[in-house]
């Protein structure tokens, strides 16, 4: 059973890994429709990877082999927010008709990265 719920984990860490590769596609791209639309995938692959990880806890399973796949999530979370403040940074001198939808956007993101 231990083995069959650190397959969930190790399932929702290789989901939310390809979810933030396409967030960092899409924010390279400046394609602000995709980047919302990924921001949604990506609260839906964090909810399954948090439940995992909580029931791992819970039941007192070792994941702990798993540590250098959730350094690298983090890690490319933590890329992608970077690139997307710049993002932002560049679209402050961009045209006032595109702000609303960064602003919303930016609201999101915040929300995805800080809880």
């Amino acid at each position: 059973m231990a083995n069959a719920k650190k397959l969930e984990l190790i399932n929702a860490l290789q989901l939310h890994d390809n979810v933030l590769h396409a967030e960092e596609q899409a924010i390279q791209a400046k394609d602000i429709a995709t980047i919302e639309q990924v921001a949604s995938q990506k609260d839906q692959t964090l909810d399954l990877l948090t439940r995992a990880k909580e029931t791992l806890d819970n039941e007192g399973v070792d994941f702990s082999d798993l540590q250098k796949d959730i350094e690298k999530i983090i890690k490319k979370q933590e890329r992608n927010t970077e690139l997307f403040r710049d993002l932002h940074i560049q679209s402050k001198s961009s045209s006032p008709g595109n702000r609303s939808n960064l602003n919303s956007l930016k609201n999101r993101m915040r929300k995805a990265y800080k809880g």
